[in-house]
């Protein structure tokens, strides 16, 4: 059963954000899109940028920041000492590790844990201690093609691995424990843990399999192929909503479902297209406190946000290299830990709530933090007499990586 509110697949409704979306209809919500401002990148989670990216942008009152990208072991170590660099030479230097296809991710701990599908590998980035390892890569359990990853109560971690058709779980020290598989095979994409029993998205069976998260017993399973509410096309991610409400990315048939944990619908969000609220191949998802849903888009390389009711609230991102920008965007996370890792990077008057994690599995910029939260500061410059130049459909990056990009900003200048 659809609640009202969520409505037919195939309408959009226009959210209210209360002190942030201005009125006018769909003309206010389709600027979200094309209003980036521009800034520098950055290296280093604590150090302070010189310009920033707000989202949306000035006028409206800023909600989400950009404030930096993560991606390799430079990006979290301490640089050498003055007696380190005189041991080891002036002119030398470690060889960075580096981030190549990142997809899941989620952060715990202190500790942003990585699914890097390039390196078949798991990858730590531990904040707390400046570290960057890997686990996964070696051993009987080595991963094939690790995809997503989540966690459970006594912080054990789920790894999916679409190659080996199997979900490896990991203890707290990261140590493989146990390994999930479903005879006549399965395809997981994503498991998540919720109230003792491990939810995974199978892309072979175009179902949701309900399994006993100490035997990995499957209990119950639902959904099949079709594009009826309650079917999927290709479920490649999960979430779990305040009110225990399943949401799955239902990534072929451009939409996200929302369902009750026996596997009911309650409502969808999106339909196939590019305008704002519309999708093309949404994958990575998820879910805040309020129960606000974030969307990220592979094809048109952005990351909507909608309200608790899916009407469309904002948008952030756009196809590109510059900061804040995506390059084909994998997954979608929400922490609320961690934040003091991140706060020197906030301009001044902006209260950081949680943060969003993107991750981009091309370009330079693999893993994007941006900062939900507040601003109280003074009024930020509306920059007067700058062009704003919308990227038209079927051409970028976009269009390379299966379909050309929403509007966004690709250059400005003045007039």
């Amino acid at each position: 059963m659809r609640s009202a509110a969520w409505g037919a697949p195939h309408r959009l409704r226009r959210g209210r954000w209360p002190s942030a979306l201005p009125p006018g209809g769909m003309a206010a919500v389709a600027a979200l899109w094309i209003g980036l401002a521009l800034t520098a990148g950055c290296s280093h989670p604590a150090a302070p940028p010189a310009r920033r990216v707000f989202y949306p942008p000035p006028p409206d009152a800023p909600r989400v920041q950009f404030l930096c990208t993560l991606g390799s072991s430079d990006d979290v170590r301490q640089p050498p000492s003055a007696f380190e660099r005189f041991v080891l030479g002036g002119g030398q230097s470690h060889a960075a590790e580096r981030l190549i296809r990142p997809y899941g991710l989620g952060f715990w701990d202190g500790k942003l844990y990585v699914c890097d599908s390039g390196a078949r590998a798991c990858v730590v980035i531990d904040l707390a201690r400046k570290e960057f390892r890997t686990f996964g890569n070696g051993g009987a359990n080595r991963l094939g093609l690790p995809v997503n990853v989540s966690a459970g109560p006594q912080k054990e971690k789920y790894v999916t691995d679409t190659y080996r058709g199997q979900v490896v779980v990991y203890d707290a020290e990261d140590r493989p424990v146990r390994v999930f598989s479903r005879e006549g095979g399965m395809k997981p994409c994503d498991a998540v843990w919720h109230d003792g029993k491990l939810f995974v998205a199978d892309l072979k069976s175009n179902s949701i399999l309900v399994l006993d998260a100490q035997t990995g017993r499957v209990v119950r399973q639902f959904g099949g192929s079709g594009s009826k509410p309650g079917q999927f096309f290709q479920p490649t991610n999960l979430a779990f909503g305040p009110d225990g409400s399943l949401y799955v990315s239902d990534t072929l048939n451009a939409r996200v479902q929302r369902l009750d944990r026996e596997g009911k619908g309650i409502g969808v969000v999106g339909s196939l297209g590019r305008g704002p609220g519309q999708m093309v191949r949404p994958k990575g998802i998820a879910v805040d406190r309020a129960g606000r849903l974030y969307v990220a888009d592979a094809a048109t390389e952005v990351v909507q946000l909608f309200d608790p009711e899916g009407r469309l609230l904002m948008a952030l991102g756009g196809p590109g290299a510059g900061p804040g920008e995506m390059s084909l965007p994998a997954k979608v996370a929400v922490s609320y830990e961690g934040i003091e890792y991140f706060a020197g990077r906030a301009a001044p008057g902006f209260s950081i709530e949680y943060l969003i994690f993107v991750t981009n599995q091309l370009g330079p910029r693999k893993i994007n933090v941006y900062g939900f939260g507040t601003y109280a500061g003074p009024p930020l410059p509306e920059r007067d007499g700058v062009k704003r130049v919308i990227v038209p459909a079927g051409t970028g990056r976009g269009a390379e990586n299966g379909g050309a990009p929403m509007p966004g900003v690709s250059e400005e200048k003045p007039r």
